[in-house]
């Protein structure tokens, strides 16, 4: 009878980043598809509103995003499952009244104001509904290290978000079908993450006063925060194009920045990994500097060698993708995706800082992303102008790392060296 082969650490490791990829890249697949779907059936025009509308809803869902790293990085246990418990019910709570608030105020701007896209805008406003459930559910599948049953949530929103907008555009929805659809898919993820959950939420709530519960939310804010303006700094830019482009433009812009996020799956994939482990080095006194090198040093090739491959095949990538109609946009994407891969270095320093419960650079990022902003008011008035804005912001960001980290040693450049010495 043949031995068993011990599970080392280094093949658990990528046992679960293997899982955590396949869910993250079916996620991002769906997503794709989604885009890709209603780039061909809405036309540009049609498609830049509804790319605004769902960056301006991943502003908030990116915001309810920190609960995720907030309750993953928590020792486990009882006291983190009552947590879960409690949050959960005032995450039900808060998303029925901000939903009700949303609708109201959509209702009463039609009212007023001319040329409202009333029904497109409450369409956004149901988008809304599993935005707090469902980093819950996977923060707290994420903290027990199940990362079959996180990479499950994944993956059913991606597979759920082309199918619900296709069903939903054969029944003559028109515009919304794609805002639907995508509300469909949190709704059904969320569901799926509860119920993979389900053993935690056999815990009492915890209660209010208890020290864990304090923790839990004096770490919300900043996570919030850091959240908040990654959201910021990787939307902002088609809603401004939306704005400050004509129809046509602001739909090619749209549909380039969906290709170019794609590079976002290797810096996600490297957190969902790593934040437990670096709670873990928090705890111990240990230096997490080494660990988050790598993750930046696998984004930046990554992004590089996108790069080298969109300067010659980008138009025939978008002509594949969307259609001919979008094939100029694949001159914007050399570009874009050198921007996107530093804001993914971005990512992946904001949660190596917040896991270390150092939250200085979440407050740091979101100065930067009020500076974006700025910037592209100023300044963005063609699609590359809007992409400069990114690279600039992104290069502050990563400059801001290396200043606030130096004290502890934890900068990317301690990092190199110690993988250099060993």
């Amino acid at each position: 009878m043949a031995r068993r082969r011990p599970v080392t650490a280094r093949r658990k490791w990528v046992g679960s980043g293997l899982r955590v990829g396949i869910g993250m890249g079916v996620w991002s697949a769906g997503n794709a598809a989604f885009f890709f779907l209603a780039g061909r059936l809405l036309g540009p025009r049609d498609f830049g509103l509804v790319a605004a509308l769902l960056s301006g809803c991943l502003v908030i869902i990116t915001l309810c995003a920190g609960l995720q790293p907030a309750l993953a990085g928590a020792n486990r246990g009882n006291p983190p499952d009552a947590i879960f418990v409690r949050a959960l019910r005032i995450a039900a709570i808060a998303t029925a009244a901000v939903m009700a608030v949303g609708a109201l105020v959509v209702v009463i701007a039609g009212t007023v104001v001319s040329g409202v896209p009333t029904s497109a805008m409450l369409g956004a406003v149901a988008v809304l509904a599993g935005v707090a459930i469902f980093p819950l559910a996977l923060g707290q599948l994420q903290g027990e290290g199940q990362f079959s049953g996180y990479s499950l949530g994944f993956i059913t929103v991606g597979f759920t978000r082309p199918i619900a907008f296709l069903a939903l555009w054969f029944c003559g929805v028109g515009v919304l079908a794609p805002l639907l659809g995508t509300a469909a898919a949190w709704a059904v993820g969320s569901v799926v993450a509860l119920i993979l959950a389900r053993r935690a939420l056999r815990s009492p709530p915890i209660d209010p006063s208890a020290i864990e519960w304090r923790d839990f939310r004096r770490a919300l804010p900043p996570n919030a925060a850091g959240a908040t303006a990654i959201a910021a700094l990787t939307n902002a830019d088609v809603i401004t194009a939306k704005l400050v482009l004509h129809g046509e433009q602001a739909g090619l812009f749209a549909a380039a920045s969906t290709i170019a996020q794609g590079l976002f799956l290797v810096p996600q994939v490297f957190i969902t990994l790593v934040i437990p482990r670096l709670a873990a080095r928090r705890a111990q006194g240990r230096s997490s500097a080494a660990l988050v090198s790598s993750g930046v040093l696998v984004t930046l090739a990554c992004g590089a060698i996108f790069v080298v491959l969109a300067v010659p095949l980008g138009p025939l990538l978008m002509r594949i993708t969307y259609g001919p109609a979008f094939r100029e946009a694949g001159r914007l994407l050399p570009y874009y995706g050198a921007a996107m891969a530093c804001m993914g270095c971005t990512i992946v320093l904001l949660y190596h800082q917040l896991a270390r419960r150092d939250f200085r650079y979440s407050w740091c990022l979101l100065g930067i992303a009020g500076l974006q902003i700025a910037g592209l008011a100023l300044f963005a008035r063609t699609p590359d102008a809007i992409i400069t804005v990114d690279l600039l912001c992104a290069i502050g960001a990563f400059i801001a790392h290396e200043v606030l980290a130096r004290s502890a040693g934890e900068r990317i450049i301690d990092g190199l060296r110690r993988r250099a010495s060993t």
